[in-house]
């Protein structure tokens, strides 16, 4: 598994928590260099006490230049952003990351929204596929399995949806 340094991809929690629930972990090392804020990490840690990534999984924990504009602060409070999330989006401008690995739908509507690509649980699975890291009845079972072993919210008819889809 080659893991692309120069990518960088900022993960916030859900994603983590839900991987790490289905027991699949080992699908991001090769989206690239992952890293998280402190305040993704304490979030994770509060949901998965238990939690930390085994090699060759690395997710760095970093630092954030905390600041709020006025746009930035109003547009965080409409859609109720926690700190982890606010974080991981400056972090993503920080450090011109390619993408950005979220679960949450006012995150991802934000992280779209300035032009970034937006990853959740539901495409690293999917994506395991195309890689050839499980087949495609792997990836079926676990995504049936979502709401027995996963917190991941998702809605019955979509999740019924994307399995179909599978064939």
């Amino acid at each position: 598994m080659k893991i692309d340094q120069s990518r960088i991809v900022v993960c916030d929690a859900g994603p983590l928590i839900h991987l790490d629930q289905l027991q699949s972990l080992d699908l991001l090392p090769d989206l690239g260099r992952l890293v998280m804020p402190h305040a993704v990490w304490e979030e994770v840690k509060h949901h998965r006490p238990q939690f930390g990534p085994q090699p060759p999984l690395v997710i760095e924990r970093l630092d954030v230049k905390t600041r709020e504009n006025l746009k930035d602060s109003t547009l965080f409070q409409i859609l109720s952003l926690d700190k982890g999330e606010r974080e991981a989006l400056f972090l993503m401008a920080d450090l011109c990351a390619s993408m950005f690995l979220t679960d949450d739908a006012a995150a991802r509507l934000v992280a779209t929204g300035l032009g970034y690509e937006v990853h959740g649980t539901i495409g690293v699975l999917l994506r395991a596929i195309r890689q050839g890291y499980r087949t495609k009845e792997e990836v079926k079972t676990l995504l049936t399995e979502i709401p027995k072993r996963s917190t991941l919210y998702i809605q019955k008819g979509l999740l019924n949806e994307i399995i179909d889809r599978l064939g």
